[in-house]
């Protein structure tokens, strides 16, 4: 065994072509780790000045309230006790905060919203720049977002099939394999022990970017449980690609013929099953636009903001039971200020609709891409590390849900104090910190993922072994 592996060992550093192939695939590794470095970064940013713009805003109204007045001097129709303005001042937003892997994990992260402001007077706008029709990272990934993940999922097999597609093909093409299966106990362990060192040696490079993602982004300190379960699916990941291409290779093909297959399982895996299930879903589950869905509620919220009260107020008090309509001879009568109270009420009520039917669209749209994640390994790999980083469609739905509740929340506190007709004191007026929060929504799906490629790899064993048994029948009868 140890003259193979020292035979394998010779036969990859002396070739120009593999030793580039794996530089280049640890430099594609690293540079995509430090571009997760500067997208996480620049989130990081963003967090820090809506922190800043959060707490200016805050502190102005409540040095108002220590000094016993009701906004500034030169703006005298400013009066922070009230809920209207109170709702301005009291600036909230709530916040998705990128977990320890999402520098190595960018996933849709760079084009959803990460951020919404919580007010009731404003409207809510959970969702205005993310983009519901996905296909879900795969097609992401493939359009063009680098981080570590897709140099994991895309590269790793190609360098991988590079140290791999002539081992044993050499052998085949001279004629040798009669004489080598006479001078080994048994060609099966030949075989393995030949394409183990490769395997090996790609997997060292896959935990190398690992760790140096992990050191790099803080993730080994910050969870080192969730970087482990990461670094072990990689591991897993690479393992599938190299007992697949094992079985192509015990097939009893010859160097080219090799290199087509697994080529052509690459090329099947990674490229052409996305497409073809992308075609195949967009049929049942056409692709919605961001804008489209934003310009239909902006439409809309202005249609509710400029139509009669009086086609509202019937819905606003049936779905509030306990509110009663106000008495319009009442010193604490402010038209104005409820009229845009159970506008924003209705437009909210919209959204909730708008949302939820977004959520039944993105879920069938993602149960019927998951149909084909038996074939296609990179897209539920991929998936399952950016679910495990936060930055995957789930965690942007808890998102959008724990939004829609904030403001609900909110809407509701100022309404009960507008109709009660009571003035906010600096206790009340805290209270509504409580409607903005930062949150992570990073989980890991490693126990599904792991089931779904042990799937994976026993068919593809099975099958590829049926074919390397009689491609090695063959081989024996003719030689």
């Amino acid at each position: 065994m140890i003259h193979l592996l020292q035979f394998e060992w010779l036969r990859i550093t002396r070739s120009p072509m593999r030793a580039t192939a794996i530089i280049i695939f640890v430099l594609c590794g690293v540079y995509a780790i430090g571009s997760g470095v500067q997208h996480v970064g620049k989130w990081e940013q963003t967090l820090e000045e809506l922190q800043t713009r959060q707490t200016e805003r805050r502190t102005e109204a409540l040095g108002w309230f220590d000094a016993g007045e009701t906004g500034p001097a030169d703006r005298t129709y400013i009066d922070v006790s009230q809920p209207r303005w109170a709702d301005s001042y009291a600036a909230a937003y709530w916040t998705m905060k990128p977990e320890p892997l999402s520098a190595l994990a960018i996933g849709i992260s760079d084009i959803r919203g990460s951020w919404a402001s919580i007010s009731a007077t404003t409207g809510a706008r959970p969702f205005e720049t993310s983009d519901p029709g996905t296909l879900g990272n795969a097609e992401k990934l493939l359009a063009g977002n680098f981080d570590l993940v897709f140099v994991l999922a895309y590269l790793t097999p190609l360098l991988l099939l590079i140290l791999l597609f002539d081992v044993g093909g050499l052998e085949r093409d001279l004629g040798m394999m009669r004489l080598v299966r006479t001078q080994v106990p048994s060609s099966a362990r030949w075989m393995i022990q030949r394409v183990s060192l490769p395997i090996l040696i790609v997997a060292g490079l896959v935990l190398l970017l690992c760790l140096v993602g992990g050191f790099w982004s803080g993730a080994m300190g910050d969870s080192f449980s969730s970087w482990l379960t990461f670094a072990g699916l990689s591991l897993g990941y690479t393992v599938l690609w190299g007992v697949l291409f094992s079985m192509v290779l015990a097939g009893g093909a010859g160097t080219s013929t090799a290199a087509l297959w697994m080529v052509g399982l690459w090329l099947s895996i990674c490229v052409l099953v996305p497409a073809a299930v992308r075609q195949t879903v967009s049929q049942s589950h056409p692709v919605l636009f961001a804008t489209e869905l934003t310009t239909t509620l902006r439409s809309e919220r202005y249609e509710i903001l400029l139509s009669s009260l009086d086609e509202f107020e019937e819905g606003f008090y049936k779905s509030r039971p306990g509110l009663a309509r106000p008495d319009e001879s009442s010193e604490n009568y402010s038209a104005s200020a409820m009229s845009t109270f159970i506008k924003q009420a209705e437009f909210l009520k919209l959204v909730e609709d708008v949302t939820d039917s977004l959520v039944a669209d993105e879920l069938a749209r993602e149960a019927a891409v998951a149909r084909f994640g038996l074939v296609n390994p990179a897209y539920v790999f991929q998936r399952a590390l950016c679910i495990l980083a936060g930055t995957e469609s789930d965690s942007y739905r808890a998102h959008r849900g724990d939004v829609l509740q904030a403001v609900t929340a909110r809407l509701d506190a100022l309404i009960d104090a507008q109709w009660a007709g009571r003035s906010l004191d600096r206790p009340g007026f805290e209270s509504l910190f409580a409607n903005g929060a930062s949150k992570g929504y990073g989980s890991s799906n490693a126990r599904i993922t792991a089931i779904s490629l042990s799937g994976l790899l026993g068919a593809g064993v099975l099958l590829i072994f049926l074919v390397a048994r009689t491609q090695r029948q063959r081989e024996r009868k003719f030689g």
